[in-house]
């Protein structure tokens, strides 16, 4: 940890974790001092722990499907957060869909940057709020004119392309490796642009891998929550299925997986780019990110319950893993840098 500036970063989902921490390690070493907020939901503290970070933790995920409850939960993170960067003053803030950082920032007088990849979700806040907001360049090219700025490549690839796996986690989940191994991702059926027919397509998936021969399947539920629900409404008993809402060496896994199924975007498009065959099972408006993974079959949407019905699972190679540099991390820390920049003193 150095002593220089202050730069706010603020994560307020698991996979945040995974993206904030090369970003993290490459501020340190350009001299910068990363102040780290994070949202209590879900695995987002365990994986930031696990990634070393000192952080501290405002606010907590409640779920919600009203809209005036989302934008009260909001507002009253906002305050806890300006009360927060209030005792310290970074020179710049940092998020991926943090709207709670976006607006603590712009009443501090913070200059802000707010990255995020699915364009089918309300965004208002970031465009008049920050001063920079980030989109991969394929989302940015199907969008109207506006001050977004487009990224090379996928937000994925910032922490994908230097990842080293770990069997550590074959042996933590007691799995096979000569067996076949599925990871699954339950939706998350809070989120107001999921649909109903999610939970169709999941209960179709969980019905199509009970009767799998010689299958492990690791279920990750995002909450203890829905780890129960889980559990009760969807009978996911062992064998084949091994249930856990705990934070776990999640790229690993996908690594050592033969599939992954996801009803949300990053797992699948996480193992998507590690070369594993992925599959969506998101029954939403696909976003461009994940529609461009398709197009290049790196990625199966899964429309129907008869997809579901015809998916045919096999052992995978799994490839050596050589480090990788990353565009895509080279661009949004120069981002970052260029941000916090305005507001040092010459």
């Amino acid at each position: 940890m150095t002593n220089g500036p202050a730069i706010w970063i603020d994560l307020d989902n698991a996979p945040h974790a995974h993206f904030f921490a090369p970003l993290i390690r490459d501020l340190n070493d350009q001299g910068y001092s990363p102040l780290i907020t994070v949202r209590s939901f879900g695995q987002t503290e365990g994986l930031a722990d696990a990634y070393g970070m000192r952080f501290t933790t405002i606010g907590a995920h409640t779920a919600m499907h009203s809209k005036f409850a989302r934008v009260r939960a909001t507002l009253r993170r906002a305050a806890q957060l300006i009360e927060f960067g209030l005792a310290r003053r970074p020179v710049a803030a940092v998020s991926h869909g943090s709207r709670a950082l976006a607006i603590a920032s712009a009443f501090l007088g913070i200059p802000s940057m707010a990255l995020y990849d699915y364009e089918h979700v309300s965004t208002d806040v970031f465009l008049h709020l920050c001063d920079r907001v980030l989109v991969p360049e394929i989302v940015r090219a199907s969008a109207v004119t506006d001050h977004r700025i487009g990224y090379p490549g996928f937000k994925e690839d910032v922490y994908i392309h230097d990842f080293a796996p770990n069997d550590q986690i074959l042996r933590q989940l007691a799995l096979d490796p000569e067996k076949l191994i599925v990871t699954v991702r339950p939706p998350a059926t809070w989120a107001h642009y999921q649909s109903d027919h999610s939970t169709t397509l999941f209960r179709a998936l969980v019905d199509r891998l009970r009767a799998a021969t010689d299958t492990q399947v690791v279920v990750l539920a995002r909450t203890s929550q829905q780890a129960e629900e889980l559990a009760r409404d969807f009978d996911l008993n062992p064998p084949p299925f091994h249930l856990t809402s705990k934070a776990v060496d999640g790229l690993s896994l996908l690594y050592y997986s033969d599939a992954v199924f996801s009803g949300g975007g990053t797992m699948v498009r996480e193992a998507a780019l590690l070369g594993v065959a992925a599959y969506s099972t998101f029954a939403g408006t696909p976003g461009a990110v994940d529609l461009e993974l398709e197009r290049r079959a790196l990625l199966t949407l899964l429309r129907s319950t008869d997809d579901i019905a015809n998916l045919c699972l096999h052992k995978r190679v799994r490839p050596e893993r050589p480090k990788q540099a990353s565009p895509t991390r080279e661009f949004i820390l120069k981002q970052i840098i260029q941000l916090a920049s305005k507001d040092r003193p010459s």
